[in-house]
């Protein structure tokens, strides 16, 4: 049993006032904003299925156990979830905020960049995913545990609130100057959409790897649910929207419909038809959400320690895919990352020849210990991923740095620049900030920003990364 474990069966057997004990307890993957452990209590002979979410030390979003608990039971008999049990606010026996629910066994959550995806089920999976976010579109939760805790926007607010508190965060975790992410957030506040349609509870990362199935077509549950609160509906759509979450499966909405048929079944469940310039906002919206989150787990990543390979592959990799959508969806044309070089430096091998170990112990080890089998596999997704940065690290910055000399119209310096990848990133830094100075001026003047778009989508491509495998 783990440190943890004799602190649970206190709080439990005081909790059900009888004598509980605990078997199986292990701690398991999946989300970087909690701790999560499953486990089998036993009290009076009767075996009880539970899972326990406890906030960490530091997290990767500012979220409370009291929230995603509340947002469980607010969301009962709407969207499959489980049940909601005990919450302690103030970490009782644990020491820290925690709640506890019910184990759903037997199911499958596939990651988000699982490439099978959900194989020949996806349709029939995608017309109930999507049709629970519907249910939860329409539903009105005005009187619901989690209203009692948050309070409801303004419909023609929830816009500006979920956008100001995002840009926040960019502006507090960002390492680096973030010109297309300014870009975006640019268009966004000088475009607002119209007033939302209806006031929702707002799941906040309703995508496919939040969700459980059968691994026979038929949704189980919808996990995670640490970021709810009330606001437009469109939000959750357009999150699911993301390309992020295809599955590398273009055109299909989290790997499994089109998002045409995506949106028709949202809309014949929520009743709600939306504003095509709306759908437009909460989708761009979204990757700004999502790009402020992978900030936010890089920052988390270096700060921490670097012993959270999840933070680190969030906030290297899926940043950087996410800075391609964002270009895309401005530019109104899809990146185009460059062909990967099968030729490898010693410095690749080396990195290749890591990635392939840690991934194949984390698989070995997934089979007793699925927390510590996850983290080498995805340590191991991380070396392979450097292995091929390793290859064009310095190209990609140099490609950048003149091109953004250009666009400011600043003159290459006679003298030899210094090569080392500190030296790059501190001038890449340097111009990006001052690109963003440029891009303000122009947009104030509405001037033509055409280069500065195809900029920002070739410069995506050069940074984008191919996932392993």
């Amino acid at each position: 049993m783990s440190d943890i474990g004799p602190a649970i069966e206190a709080y439990l057997s005081r909790l059900w006032e009888t004598p509980v004990v605990i078997r199986d307890l292990a701690r398991i993957p999946g989300g970087a904003s909690r701790e999560t452990y499953r486990f089998d209590a036993f009290v009076d002979g009767e075996r009880r299925r539970l899972i326990l979410r406890r906030e960490p030390a530091s997290g990767l979003i500012d979220t409370e156990s009291e929230t995603e608990f509340r947002a469980y039971r607010s969301a009962a008999g709407v969207v499959p979830v489980p049940r909601a049990i005990a919450l302690e606010k103030n970490g009782a026996e644990l020491e820290r905020p925690f709640f506890l629910m019910e184990r759903i066994d037997d199911g499958v959550v596939v990651g988000p960049f699982d490439r099978a995806g959900f194989g020949d089920h996806a349709e029939a999976l995608g017309e109930q995913f999507f049709a629970a976010l519907g249910r939860l579109a329409a539903h009105d939760a005005s009187a619901s545990p989690l209203a009692a805790h948050l309070d409801a926007p303004a419909p023609d607010q929830c816009w500006r609130i979920a956008l100001d508190y995002w840009e926040k965060v960019i502006d507090t975790d960002a390492f680096a100057p973030q010109p297309i992410v300014r870009a975006a957030i640019r268009r966004l506040r000088a475009t607002p959409p119209p007033p939302a349609a209806r006031i929702a509870l707002v799941h906040g990362d309703y995508r496919s790897g939040n969700m459980m199935h059968d691994g026979a077509g038929r949704m189980l549950a919808m996990f995670d649910w640490e970021m709810a609160h009330f606001g437009d509906p469109l939000e959750d759509l357009g999150w699911a929207l993301n390309p992020v979450w295809d599955h590398f499966q273009p055109g299909r909405a989290c790997g499994m419909v089109s998002p045409e048929r995506a949106l028709a079944i949202w809309q014949a469940s929520s009743g709600i038809v939306p504003d095509p310039t709306a759908l437009d906002w909460w989708r761009l919206f979204n990757a700004v959400k999502g790009g402020a989150i992978w900030t936010s787990a890089f920052r988390e990543f270096v700060t921490g320690g670097r012993t959270d390979p999840v933070l680190g592959l969030s906030g290297w990799y899926v940043q950087r895919r996410q800075d391609a959508v964002i270009a895309a969806m401005l530019s109104g044309a899809p990146t185009t990352p460059p062909a990967r070089d099968e030729a490898q430096s010693d410095l690749g091998h080396i990195l290749t020849g890591t990635g392939l170990t840690a991934a194949g112990a984390g698989m070995a080890a997934s089979a007793h210990d699925a927390f510590g089998g996850a983290t080498f596999t995805i340590t191991g997704l991380l070396s392979l991923l450097a292995a091929e940065e390793a290859e064009k690290a310095a190209a990609w910055r140099l490609a950048d740095i003149a091109a953004m000399r250009d666009l400011i119209g600043e003159a290459a310096p006679g003298e030899a620049e210094e090569m080392a990848l500190p030296a790059l990133d501190a001038r890449w830094a340097r111009l990006a900030e001052a690109l963003i100075v440029h891009h303000d001026r122009i947009a104030a003047t509405s001037g033509d920003e055409s280069a500065l778009l195809a900029f920002y989508r070739e410069s995506a491509g050069r940074r984008e990364l191919a996932w392993p495998g």
